[in-house]
């Protein structure tokens, strides 16, 4: 079920106005509906009465942004730099119910159900899930103001749509893009008071064509970019979309249609973030590869702190490595492909491979 639950009635309503849902799913969207009601009046007392304390992001607040496009190991590296006791997050509970957080029992009633509707396991590529690990927070950006990248997962044949939107801004008034930082603002805060920490480290690929307007709004944000093999992205993401959607669509889209709107997708997206990267500041900058995370996990983390001049490297050390150690076992998707997709492929993403220095992966099975 879409964790568009925790979802005002205002921004349902928007959806339904806006997008088609078709008949096949319109059972699981009155169930989304019906427990959103049910979580209304909780969410309702949250925003009277405790967000108010919330809204102002405290003064000198660090904010690091991780971006990247999806499957480039974005979710690792989050992970992994969250064990730094000092890093705050937006949890998984949080990304579904946001603003029923604080709400005692509000909490304990959709913290019990959202443990029913989220696997231990993420469908698409087995990393474990929990409702106080790290989350990117992009769901959560749209339970308030209907501005959200994440719409697509509801609504697939309307991505493009979506992405001009939520990401580029485009149609979007300026008291909608206005209400959507206030937002922003009122979910850091917030995280922040809920993991106890005093630097929030946001992982949210949505991020990577947003870079401008982050930066704006927060001119002294840091940003780590990791980027991967863009032939194990596009295998990774296709996989990712395949097992992924089902549970979340409202909408039926074909393969065909999946697969090039992957490719569109990342084409876009890295466009926008190689125009926009020149704008950051020297010293908010940090740059990794997925193959160096992979093998090199410990001196990736120390080389972002050093370049992003972080402290507490060295206290958060033993968190890292035990984190690593057991990250060991963890085995990855592997992938196949025809000779036929692989050329095409090669066609399409030929400018990132060359931007980066990639060759066709050795490991990918090619039939």
């Amino acid at each position: 079920m879409p964790p568009a639950v925790g979802y005002s009635l205002n921004v349902l309503w928007t959806l339904l106005r806006d997008f088609k849902i078709q008949f096949r799913y319109w059972p699981r969207f009155l169930l989304m509906v019906l427990i959103n009601l049910i979580n209304w009046p909780f969410r309702t007392y949250e925003r009277l009465f405790i967000n108010p304390r919330y809204r102002q992001l405290k003064e000198g607040t660090e904010l690091i942004f991780i971006v990247g496009h999806w499957r480039s190991g974005t979710t690792h590296l989050h992970n992994l730099i969250s064990q730094d006791p000092q890093m705050g997050y937006t949890t998984t509970y949080q990304s579904v119910f946001p603003d029923t957080l604080f709400n005692r029992l509000g909490y304990f009633i959709f913290e019990g159900f959202a443990r029913l509707l989220i696997p231990g396991k993420r469908a698409g590529d087995n990393v474990r899930l929990g409702m106080q690990l790290p989350q990117e927070e992009e769901f959560a950006l749209g339970a308030k103001t209907p501005l959200c990248f994440y719409y697509f997962w509801m609504f697939p044949k309307d991505i493009r749509r979506i992405y001009e939107r939520s990401i580029r801004f485009k149609n979007a008034s300026p008291s909608l893009i206005n209400q959507w930082n206030k937002d922003y603002e009122l979910l850091i805060s917030k995280a922040l008071k809920n993991t106890g920490s005093s630097v929030y480290l946001s992982k949210n690929p949505s991020h990577t064509g947003r870079v401008e307007h982050l930066l704006k709004r927060f001119p002294k944000a840091k940003f780590i970019f990791i980027h991967r093999n863009p032939v194990e992205v596009y295998l990774s993401t296709d996989n990712f979309f395949k097992n992924m959607m089902p549970h979340l669509q409202l909408q039926q889209i074909t393969k065909e249609e999946r697969q090039q709107s992957i490719i569109d997708l990342y084409k876009t997206i890295m466009k926008d973030f190689f125009d926009q990267k020149t704008l950051i500041p020297e010293g908010q900058y940090s740059e990794i590869s997925f193959d160096n995370l992979e093998q090199n996990p410990l001196k990736c983390v120390e080389y972002i702190y050093k370049a992003l001049n972080l402290e507490g490297y060295d206290a958060a050390k033993p968190q890292f490595q035990s984190f690593i150690d057991k990250m060991k076992s963890y085995e990855k998707n592997q992938h196949v492909i025809s000779q036929s997709q692989m050329e095409s492929l090669l066609v399409q993403l030929r400018p990132s491979m060359e931007a980066f220095g990639y060759e066709i992966p050795k490991h990918i099975q090619v039939v």
